[in-house]
């Protein structure tokens, strides 16, 4: 199909989703003119945060899997869906950080665009108790009752796993559960990390789908098919003091999702030398 100037003007695409994604997603693609709607499509069976089903795949393919999930539903020829992770930063590998993947296919045009938000004001925590014990500490730093929580057996036995607690006695009694199915007597307490329970992931999926409106609405120099952006990076940047390659970008690779053009843009400024691993091994 040949490009227009408005090439999602009149479209729908399906979202898979069922934990609430479509009221940070769709308003931030509205300046599209996409009109979003939720398909009805069980995300769980492509990976749990509890691990009852892992994750087959990376976070985009994963994604991929769930937006092509939507549309054979609802039988339109685009899909979104969204996947978020979490896990050490690689600068700062003690730091944990929330990434949010967001993408569309487009049948139609005949395209994969896909946007990333890294955070790292995340709520990922857990603590380890026993029936009786006040994690008092633990609620308030991790935001409870707001964000909500899981309860788990210590030793990781898939019985007896609580999801989205939001009441004191409800946590009380999931961890006497817990804890009797767990060989050790202890329970393990974590964060709820599936969106529509976790209040510091909606605003960075919303972020990940304002980078994708911003993209989708960007056209390929060479095809004019929307989507063209940062495709990957280029590391090496020389350190500002030392002059030795580091690992910040030394170049951004900017492409298009649909013919391949690519144009490399290089970045002008020198390294800080905090990012030296010669000057600050």
């Amino acid at each position: 199909m040949s490009p227009t100037a408005a090439p999602f003007e009149g479209r729908t695409a399906a979202l898979a989703t069922r934990h609430g994604k479509e009221g940070e997603i769709a308003p931030a693609l509205r300046p599209t003119s996409l009109t979003v709607v939720v398909a009805d499509v069980d995300t769980d069976a492509f990976g749990t945060f509890t691990g009852e089903k892992p994750r087959a795949g990376d976070p985009v393919a994963v994604a991929e899997r769930k937006a092509r999930a939507g549309m054979r539903v609802s039988g339109l020829d685009a899909g979104l869906a969204s996947e978020g992770s979490f896990g050490p930063h690689p600068d700062a590998p003690f730091t944990t950080v929330d990434v949010e993947v967001v993408l569309l296919v487009d049948d139609r045009l005949g395209l994969v665009v896909v946007e990333r938000e890294v955070s790292f004001d995340t709520a990922a925590a857990s603590v380890t108790v026993t029936p009786g014990h006040d994690p008092a500490e633990f609620l308030a730093r991790v935001g409870f009752p707001s964000q909500a929580l899981v309860c788990r057996p210590a030793d990781d036995s898939p019985a007896r796993i609580t999801k989205g607690i939001v009441e004191p006695e409800a946590l009380r009694r999931a961890v006497v559960a817990a804890a009797d199915a767990s060989r050790d007597g202890r329970a393990i307490v974590e964060t709820d990390l599936r969106a529509h329970l976790c209040p510091t992931r909606r605003p960075v999926i919303r972020r990940a789908a304002e980078r994708l409106a911003r993209r989708l609405m960007t056209p390929c120099p060479s095809c004019e098919r929307p989507g063209f952006g940062v495709a990957r990076v280029e590391p090496g940047l020389p350190c500002r003091a030392c002059g030795a390659p580091t690992r910040r970008a030394a170049a951004r690779l900017l492409g298009c999702p649909g013919c391949g053009h690519e144009r490399r843009e290089p970045v002008r400024e020198a390294a800080d030398p905090a990012h030296c691993d010669r000057c600050n091994p």
